[in-house]
């Protein structure tokens, strides 16, 4: 299924509810099982522990049947768990070259591979600088010696975005909660430059960390890292009240609205079992009604660009 890869994350510690290694061989035999091949991890995500508890899952499949990828400049302590998720305080950026080509050889060590598809610079949004000097110099040296096929910018931001593809040559971007039905901010330029310079875009976090997959029935819910404020429920209720009047849910057309771009090849979601997995794969094969789209437009949110 090459629209939707998986994102491991919560294979490292996190703040939901702990993956036990036996719920973890069984959601990966569901993505298998699925036809989903793509792959996405990061040394910040427990430390290392996705990486290492990923790799033991990748150990019987054949290394040219998957796309992998995993990310250099945002480090967390091994296995330590998250206090803040949006800006956990035991972090730390480190873009230098001799930081990337150590973080680039532990994690095909923890990960069981001798290549990298993907190499994300991830969350260098207050270090472009650094990270173009230090960090993607070492990552084309590694590009061109075999180590990793693609070099790509993982982030929350579509500046950072914008200014990887006026400033360097890269292969790919991972955006994350930037085209959903909270927030286009990646439509205003990014896509269109990423069109333009033939880069390819993956789009994470379609659901900005969840709300856009609950609905308002969470009060819980979280929007980018943290817990929803009132104006966000506000909003998210409106966008529900018109996707059941069409008898679409609102994870439904969230999943079908950041696809639903040009720019866009893939979404990368989170971990999920197989009921979840069902749900977003069939969500996936839901044709939106145009007039879906024509109602929410009326309340700001941008038309999809293949349904205008």
């Amino acid at each position: 299924m090459d629209t939707m890869g998986v994102g491991f994350a919560l294979l490292g510690t996190s703040n939901v509810k702990f993956i036990s290694d036996n719920d973890a061989d069984n959601i990966f035999s569901y993505i298998k099982a699925a036809g989903i091949n793509r792959f996405d991890t990061a040394p910040l995500y427990g430390g290392g522990l996705s990486e290492e508890r990923l790799g033991k899952l990748l150990k019987n499949i054949d290394r040219k049947d998957f796309i992998l990828s995993t990310k250099v400049g945002r480090y967390r302590p091994y296995s330590e768990p998250i206090k803040d998720p949006k800006n956990n305080t035991s972090d730390w950026y480190d873009y230098s070259a001799g930081t990337t080509e150590k973080s680039i050889f532990k994690s095909l060590e923890r990960l069981n591979t001798d290549y990298l598809d993907i190499v994300f610079i991830h969350d260098c949004d207050n270090y472009i600088n650094e990270a173009i000097k230090y960090c993607l110099p070492v990552l084309y040296k590694l590009k061109s010696q075999g180590i990793i096929k693609r070099i790509g910018c993982g982030s929350n931001f579509a500046i950072t975005h914008e200014n990887f593809l006026d400033k360097t040559e890269i292969d790919i971007l991972m955006v994350a909660g930037r085209y959903t039905l909270l927030d286009q901010s990646a439509n205003k330029l990014l896509f269109a430059k990423a069109i333009e310079k033939s880069v390819e875009v993956e789009l994470a976090s379609p659901f900005n960390s969840g709300i856009l997959a609950s609905g308002t029935k969470d009060k819980k819910a979280r929007f980018d890292y943290l817990p929803a404020t009132e104006e966000v429920f506000k909003k998210v209720k409106k966008i529900e009240e018109i996707c059941d009047s069409y008898n679409i849910s609102i994870k439904c057309a969230s999943l079908n609205y950041s696809l639903s771009h040009p720019a866009v090849k893939r979404l990368i979601l989170g971990l999920v079992g197989q009921e979840g997995l069902q749900s977003n794969i069939s969500d996936l094969d839901v044709k939106i009604p145009y007039e879906l789209w024509q109602d929410l437009s009326e309340i700001g949110i941008q038309m999809p660009i293949e349904s205008c």
